[in-house]
């Protein structure tokens, strides 16, 4: 009996043993950065945070038909996920200002850096400095025009534009401060439009300022120029 019970014992630590070996995965340590670029090669002008544009990431070594996993991106179009198992993924942007694009499957190992090239709906572009008025609101100048849609995709309409004003670096349409009101009489397109802040801004104080301008699509997400800085002086 004794000799029975410890063959069971032995063959049940072996299978412990084979169990805790399968199961011993090390931490996941793979990499896939990069940047979402627009038409020009540069990086998509985007939100921080969440409610941004986002990558659509699904595993594919495991099943044809994984849980996707969201990532989201940087105000500059960037983006990085640093804690991936090595394997194959198909990827995308999605929910952006952008035509809709096609996924690519890619294999990530180590480092793996991946851009995307998207069409933005609108492009949207200063024209000259910001100017701060004599009643110290703070005024922008900017022109904007939609790219023609890819085949078989439909041009939208533009929505609205706004002056987005954030005592913060990354003012977007999800930090900014809101007394600056939206505006929905569209101008013409390539043709320079003015636009200034509701109200007196503070002294001594630097702002950030962009705009943005929308189109009437699904995810009514904002087309940006770049961000400028100004500091109200006495």
């Amino acid at each position: 009996m004794k000799k029975i019970l410890f063959i069971l014992l032995f063959f049940a630590g072996v299978a412990a043993l084979h169990s805790c070996k399968i199961d011993d995965y090390g931490a996941p340590s793979a990499v896939l950065q990069g940047t979402i670029l627009d038409d020009k090669g540069q990086g998509l002008q985007a939100e921080q945070g969440q409610g941004n544009t986002r990558i659509r990431m699904e595993e594919l070594s495991w099943s044809s038909t994984p849980t996707p996993m969201f990532l989201n991106i940087k105000q500059d179009g960037n983006y990085i996920n640093s804690k991936l198992f090595a394997g194959k993924y198909r990827i995308s942007p999605i929910e952006g200002p952008f035509y809709p694009v096609t996924a690519e499957e890619i294999d990530v190992k180590g480092t793996t850096i991946h851009d995307f090239h998207v069409l933005p709906y609108v492009v949207v572009e200063w024209v000259g400095d910001l100017v701060v008025t004599a009643d110290k609101k703070i005024s922008a100048k900017f022109k904007f025009n939609r790219n023609e849609a890819p085949a078989g995709q439909t041009k939208p309409t533009v929505a609205d534009y706004r002056l987005f004003v954030s005592t913060t670096k990354y003012v977007g349409n999800n930090n900014f401060d809101p007394a600056n009101g939206l505006v929905t009489v569209i101008p013409n397109e390539n043709t320079e439009v003015t636009v200034t802040t509701n109200t007196a801004m503070k002294y001594a104080t630097t702002y950030y300022v962009r705009v943005g301008v929308r189109v009437n699509d699904n995810f009514k997400k904002y087309n940006y120029t770049t961000v400028k800085e100004i500091t109200i002086t006495p």
